[in-house]
């Protein structure tokens, strides 16, 4: 099972950390410069316990997501990411987690907010609790958005006392 199987598992701690300018295009695409679809996240977390701290950690002017869940139940506080290439928060895999005062500041250049993403009928679908988010996003140059938030493939969530600004 992907994410093993203790939810409760304890990966350590991760309180404040900062990852500035990450990321990277481990296999460029000619045909697609923008994504080829195997970038390097700003701190990704693949199957991790509700026993880990993560509290206090920004992302900024990563080349793809800033933080990313991979299945898991870890919960973080105090979050943060700015101007990443794609998208601030993504979850998927199953990931089950609470998040609690995030914050994303999204330009022209990236993507959603948040991309909460699962695998249809695959258990367990992901469905993050999100509690005190402020999503702040510029109106992209192209004439096209894609949105501040993306919930599909499956993926669900509870969602509370949430700013949302921008498109």
């Amino acid at each position: 099972v992907y994410g093993g199987s203790d939810n409760a598992d304890n990966s350590g701690v991760m309180r404040y950390i900062r990852v500035w300018y990450g990321g990277a295009d481990i296999s460029p695409d000619p045909s697609n410069p923008e994504n080829s679809g195997n970038e390097i996240n700003g701190i990704t977390f693949g199957g991790v316990g509700s026993g880990t701290t993560l509290e206090y950690c920004e992302v900024a002017f990563n080349k793809d997501d800033g933080f990313e869940f991979f299945g898991g139940a870890v919960n973080g506080k105090y979050l943060s990411t700015l101007f990443a290439d794609d998208d601030a928060f993504d979850t998927d895999e199953g990931y089950q987690g609470k998040l609690q005062f995030i914050f994303a500041l999204v330009d022209k250049d990236g993507d959603h907010a948040a991309e909460m993403d699962s695998k249809n009928d695959n258990a367990p679908r992901s469905f993050p609790t999100v509690y005190g988010a402020t999503f702040i996003k510029s109106d992209h140059t192209t004439g096209r958005s894609n949105g501040l938030v993306q919930i599909r493939e499956g993926g669900g969530g509870a969602f509370y006392n949430m700013i949302l600004t921008g498109k």
